[in-house]
């Protein structure tokens, strides 16, 4: 992510502290740059560490693409091969990640526009890209790319804010406690919304309480700085919390909230948005499909409604909002592949996500319906427990549970229906798939990223070429 945001010496002073006061008082910064690949003469270079690249490595071409400054935690040999003699002024700080935390800090608070935090176990990046693109219908919108949700990618989103724009909706994530605090300190958030609390990064958040307690960090931060909160009903952790605050919008599908929508799906699990709320009252087919995309527009609409958009605009942007576009791997998308109509929900998957893809499973229109579910990540020692409980979750609303994955080759062994096979390979797993084509079948594809889940489809096309 490129930007141009400004930087003067008096500014370095305030971002890094006493170590920059050796700097060229004429310095001048424009962009600042953890990339050497789309680095620009003027930029600043911030060396960041992380566990597969360093970019203290990239100095020196840092350095002949024309850096302005070089931020880095360890000084290079100048004079050597690898980094020649400059005259390019160095910055050395303890840590370069907290030091690009400062700069994105640093320049949100040139800004009064409203900035909208959005957090969460699950949904949390279809949420910030739908309630953007509702927000987008009348005010210009910055908003995260992607899932760039951490201390690099948050930072880096906010140095993009420009005059140019009415409004921020910045998606935060965490894996570790302290970081939504770390990363509400740096979004300075005058709005913020938690899409749910589920279990989420167990091996460091270790429980739901433990999770509650991070994500609520926004929640926290809104309160001590007399900021809005948006508040999911329909969350028995998050319910709670709507007495605590002095400005508040509760909203719900399944419990009594300020927004409420009234939820209905067509043939292929879209779902169509009835609210009726004083004059914001209309009716919306969205294009998304799921579950999930409902909950996702029910969030949208209470951040909508707070911020004045005209029921007419919202309604024509929940009916015109496409999901992103994917490499293979899918956000609930409905795909025909093979004879069979596929469920593509193979992005990421944890606890929450897996039983709402489950759910509208359930809810599609099918005579037979298949559930093809990988390992979930990064659930520490409830790892176990988890993938045997989606496994009853499955039983519940499958026909035919397909498991791939060393997590589910352990849990399986909690159940002896014949209904819950286990595949060795996603190739195994798409021929189990083609014995079971035919009209009326419906297969969801889901599981974490890092079991690329997408390989299942491509082989089914493939072998059912």
């Amino acid at each position: 992510m490129t930007n141009t945001a400004r930087f003067s010496y008096d500014d370095l002073q305030t971002i890094a502290g006493r170590v920059a006061a050796h700097l060229p008082r004429s310095i001048s910064i424009c962009g600042v740059s953890t990339d050497t690949r789309t680095l620009v003469p003027g930029n600043v270079f911030v060396a960041l560490r992380g566990e597969n690249f360093d970019g203290h490595d990239h100095i020196s071409t840092a350095i002949a693409k024309g850096a302005s400054l070089i931020i880095a935690e360890r000084a290079p040999e100048l004079g050597t091969v690898d980094v020649p003699s400059t005259d390019v002024p160095l910055l050395l700080v303890p840590s370069t990640l907290q030091c690009l935390g400062s700069f994105g800090w640093f320049h949100r608070g040139r800004f009064t526009i409203p900035v909208v935090a959005i957090a969460g176990a699950a949904g949390k990046t279809s949420t910030k890209d739908l309630t953007a693109h509702v927000l987008s219908s009348t005010m210009r919108v910055l908003k995260t790319q992607a899932n760039y949700n951490n201390q690099i990618g948050t930072p880096l989103t906010l140095l993009q804010l420009t005059n140019e724009h009415d409004v921020a909706v910045i998606e935060i994530g965490t894996n570790e406690p302290g970081e939504i605090e770390t990363l509400c300190a740096m979004v300075q958030p005058t709005l913020g919304l938690i899409t749910n609390v589920g279990k989420e990064h167990l091996e460091k958040l270790i429980d739901l309480d433990g999770v509650e307690r991070e994500e609520t960090a926004l929640f926290d931060w809104l309160r001590e700085h007399n900021g809005l909160a948006f508040v999911n009903m329909d969350d028995e952790r998050l319910q709670k919390y709507a007495s605590t605050f002095t400005r508040c919008i509760t909203f719900g599908i399944d419990t009594a909230a300020e927004i409420h929508p009234t939820i209905s799906f067509d043939a292929d699990v879209r779902p169509t948005i009835h609210i009726v709320h004083g004059t914001f009252t209309f009716r919306a087919q969205m294009r998304a499909h799921g579950l999930a995309a409902a909950y996702n527009a029910a969030c949208a609409l209470a951040v909508a409604w707070a911020m004045q958009i005209h029921p007419a605009d919202v309604q024509k942007a929940l009916s015109t909002y496409e999901p992103p576009t994917t490499h293979g791997y899918g956000r609930m998308s409905v795909e025909r592949v093979a004879g069979l109509t596929i469920l593509n929900d193979s992005y990421n998957a944890n606890p929450e996500s897996m039983v709402m893809a489950l759910r509208t499973l359930r809810h599609f229109p099918a005579e037979h319906r298949v559930a093809v579910l990988g390992d979930m990540r990064e659930l520490g020692a409830a790892s176990e427990e988890e993938h045997v409980h989606i496994i009853s979750v499955a039983e519940n609303n499958a026909d035919l549970v397909i498991l791939i994955g060393e997590e589910f080759r352990r849990a399986i062994e909690s159940t002896q229906d014949e209904r819950v096979v286990f595949h060795e390979t996603h190739r195994g797993c798409a021929v189990d798939l083609l014995d079971h084509v035919g009209q009326g079948v419906v297969v969801l594809v889901k599981g974490s990223r890092g079991m690329h889940m997408e390989r299942v489809i491509e082989h089914l096309q493939g072998i059912g070429a």
